[in-house]
């Protein structure tokens, strides 16, 4: 059995979306499952923390995830990217 991290980062709850349906697809494949986590939000505020565990949706990764997983599905949007950066995460996505 194969078990694939999907990892994103959601501000508004569009890529969620999005990682959910990779989930299900994931699923949908004999032999696989899905292990859907998230990141703390980034802020702008650097005394400011986010709490340990979520108050809702998927907990957040942790590097035992990593680990266990046979691969990883990464998500996020491309808005936050900086422009001179975008083209690099633009070609690891495509690979």
């Amino acid at each position: 059995m194969s078990e694939i991290l999907v990892l994103y980062y959601s501000r508004y709850g569009a890529v969620e979306a999005m990682a959910r349906l990779v989930c299900q697809g994931i699923e949908s494949m004999p032999g696989c499952t899905a292990r859907l986590r998230t990141v703390p939000p980034v802020s702008a505020t650097s005394e400011s923390t986010a709490p340990e565990i979520p108050s809702k949706g998927p907990p957040y990764v942790e590097q035992r995830d990593l680990d266990e997983c046979d691969a990883l599905a990464l998500g996020l949007s491309l808005i936050h990217i900086s422009e001179p950066t975008r083209p690099l995460y633009i070609s690891y996505a495509v690979l």
